[in-house]
């Protein structure tokens, strides 16, 4: 069985396949394929682990004449047509919770890299403009007993939730549905979308990008305006 791997990933994966039997050939440059390398590439194998850069369409589909699995090297599959698969006999799959906690974990290094003006301050220092401490200099916003704003409390955002009441914010989640378990371990609170946005000071979004979620937002919600953010608010 032969399989095609469009990029470069780490060894460990590409040699648990080859000590299970399977030819593997792998996209040498550390780039995304181009389109049409990938399809001469694709012509002849069993087996195709893509990734988010992969377009992988009807017409890719098409030139897949031995392949039945799409193996998705992400979370998300969006760049793969997914009703064609199907109707074509193809196998689609992906890694479903494996970035749960590296999403969370730099979700919060984000909020703290905002509240505590750090990227700001490492370049004042870079610059060479510290000549010593003064009491409002670079002050930034403390986080223990602000309202963190969730959109989306799912397994994410749940996640982002914890981490944000480690640090004393309450917490404020918009959902479609309820989520029992924040409310009982971390006493969050569900709110509607304009009563979050008006509540928040952090607002951190984990929602999907679907045909209900796109454009959910814009800019006076988030209170921009043409002359810039109007708010003291931390959008993440």
């Amino acid at each position: 069985m032969k399989i095609f791997i469009t990029r470069i990933i780490p060894s460990i994966g590409i040699e648990l396949l080859k000590k299970k039997g399977f030819e593997v050939f792998v996209y040498k440059q550390d780039k995304p394929i181009p389109r049409k390398d990938f399809i001469e590439a694709i012509k002849n194998c069993d087996a195709v682990i893509s990734l988010l850069t992969d377009k992988i369409d009807k017409e890719v589909i098409d030139k897949m004449k031995s392949c039945k699995v799409i193996a998705n090297y992400a979370v998300g599959y969006n760049n793969i047509d997914i009703e064609y698969a199907r109707s074509n006999g193809t196998v689609v799959t992906n890694t479903p919770d494996v970035l749960t906690d590296s999403t969370a974990d730099l979700t919060m290094a984000l909020v703290l890299a905002c509240s505590r003006r750090i990227t700001e301050a490492e370049k004042f220092i870079r610059d060479k403009k510290f000549v010593g401490w003064k009491p409002q200099l670079l002050l930034g916003m403390e986080l223990r007993n602000k309202y963190f704003g969730i959109l989306g409390a799912g397994r994410i955002g749940t996640e982002v939730a914890m981490r944000a009441r480690a640090f004393g914010c309450k917490i404020l989640y918009y959902s479609n549905s309820t989520n029992k378990f924040l409310e009982t371990k971390l006493n969050a609170k569900k709110l509607s979308l304009s009563s979050i946005l008006k509540k928040s000071d952090i607002l951190s979004i984990h929602l999907p990008l679907n045909t209900k979620t796109y454009h959910l937002l814009n800019e006076s919600q988030m209170g921009f305006s043409e002359s810039g953010l109007q708010s003291q608010k931390t959008w993440h």
